[in-house]
């Protein structure tokens, strides 16, 4: 009797995990590398799922075990340890993203898709497509591990594959159907004071500091005409916000028709994620809940937007 509720329990989240046009039983087939007739009678419950098939089944689909045997911790959410590690960070950060890679682009065509940050720094959706940001991102967070030896900016080498995977992280997020973005409004004050801390310490020099000032004045300008228009080139909807009050921490979600993911940003370029729905529904409402302390600067608040944008660049010029 139990084994038949777990077996049904399992086919059952599996079922709403699929998108309605893949088939139940092909999908399984790919994913455990059995033949039909295998498949078949596990769905009959003629054969019970094994606890490995369940576990392979889990970490494929991110389903949870504990809604696949129909417990629920009210109180609990398992969380995703995404923590690039000190002993092959770059090799682990490439991992990393070639992963949110796979998962943006299983979602691509999802109508229902959309992203939501809450930001108290300038969001990777956005800055990983300039080389020495993102490059100087990368050094902060080494240069503070002391577990990896990387002194000074000039020492750090970033292999082409790495630039090459951030941007394709970039445009994939700019597939999600809608994205709403909401700042606090010291996002470019923080990465300058940064910048300025490590180049008086001389470990970024004024030739390098210059080049990361100058992605930082372009990704401005992209960020204004961005939010003039209110749309990516791929002609999906963003909403900006700036906020009147100050965030503790970066939250975001991803939101498509079959899944829900949660991250909270730590450790500089890490972040925790988890598919609990009750912590997704309860970040999103918290993100969705500082609307109220904004004020929008896509497509409308022209005067709002000019004056924010301005104000970044004149921070951007005091490097």
């Amino acid at each position: 009797m139990i084994t038949n509720e777990l077996n049904t329990g399992l086919v059952n989240a599996v079922r709403e995990k699929l998108p309605s046009k893949d088939n139940l039983a092909n999908a399984l087939m790919d994913i455990l590398y059995i033949g039909k007739e295998a498949i078949y009678r596990r769905l009959r419950g003629e054969v019970p799922f094994t606890l490995t098939e369940a576990a392979i089944i889990s970490r494929k689909l991110g389903i949870s075990l504990d809604k696949m045997i129909g417990v629920s911790f009210q109180d609990n959410a398992v969380f995703d340890m995404n923590i690039v590690g000190s002993n092959k960070p770059l090799e682990t950060y490439y991992s990393m993203l070639e992963k949110q890679v796979e998962l943006f682009h299983a979602v691509e065509e999802d109508e229902n898709s959309e992203i939501g940050t809450s930001s108290n720094i300038i969001p990777q959706t956005l800055s990983l497509n300039y080389d020495m940001l993102s490059k100087f991102r990368l050094f902060k967070w080494m240069y503070q591990n002391e577990n990896i030896k990387c002194k000074h900016f000039d020492e750090l080498e970033i292999p082409h594959k790495i630039y090459n995977i951030q941007k394709d992280f970039v445009n994939m997020t700019q597939q999600m159907k809608t994205t709403d973005y909401i700042w606090d409004n010291t996002v470019f004050e923080h990465v300058v004071r940064d910048i300025q801390f490590f180049s008086e310490i001389h470990l970024v020099s004024e030739e390098d500091k210059e080049l990361i000032k100058d992605d930082l004045l372009l990704l401005t300008d992209e960020l204004e005409e961005l939010a003039g228009k209110g749309k990516y080139e791929t002609g999906n909807d963003v909403r900006i916000y700036i906020s009147n009050i100050k965030f503790d921490a970066t939250y975001s979600y991803v939101a498509t028709s079959n899944s829900h993911i949660s991250m909270i940003r730590i450790y500089s370029i890490n972040a925790i994620t988890t598919q609990d729905d009750g912590m997704f529904r309860s970040l999103k409402e918290w993100v969705q809940s500082l609307k109220k302390f904004s004020t929008q600067i896509s497509e409308s608040g022209e005067m709002q937007r000019i004056r924010f944008f301005n104000e970044q660049r004149e921070i951007i010029n005091t490097l």
